[in-house]
């Protein structure tokens, strides 16, 4: 079968940026807000002294939504790095029969039954393949297709 879409783009720091906050580290970020929140209400109408245990938690809690997605960044980018030599590669998926994703020497392919959602960001739409793996298509990286003619696609395809 032949290519159907072809995507092509260099992971730039805002787009991990943007993947780590709006898809892979998102869940982390509010409950870690959501307890922090929580605690410090709790703190309030309890008491400092009543309510140590709840504050420590609190306060980690909002460290760790924040470190978090800090951490991840730099794990990615460095993760990309060591594979591919210390050189930044342009990432190219290509849709036929599967999906094939080529950065530098590092070769993947993956069927279309793999994915188990989609989500879309502002510069993205997202093939997730598990809580931490996804397929990323840069939205205006279409060198072959559109991105309206791929979303239709890919929505028909994993449904």
């Amino acid at each position: 079968m032949e290519n159907l879409f072809e995507n092509e783009y260099l992971m730039e720091r805002k787009y991990y940026k943007e993947y780590v906050l709006n898809v892979l580290c998102k869940k982390i970020i509010i409950t870690g807000l959501l307890v922090m929140i929580f605690g410090l209400i709790f703190t309030v109408f309890v008491g400092l002294e009543d309510a140590k245990i709840v504050l420590t938690a609190a306060i980690i809690a909002g460290i760790a939504s924040i470190l978090t997605p800090v951490v991840t960044i730099k794990q990615l980018e460095d993760t990309e790095k060591r594979l591919n030599n210390g050189k930044i590669e342009k990432i190219k998926v290509i849709f036929s029969d599967n999906i094939v994703m080529d950065e530098g020497k590092v070769h993947l392919e993956f069927e279309y039954n793999q994915i188990t959602k989609i989500v879309e960001t502002k510069s993205f739409i997202v093939l997730r393949l598990s809580e931490n793996s996804a397929i990323l298509v840069l939205k205006d990286g279409f060198v072959k297709g559109t991105q309206e003619e791929f979303s239709k696609f890919i929505n028909e395809k994993i449904k």
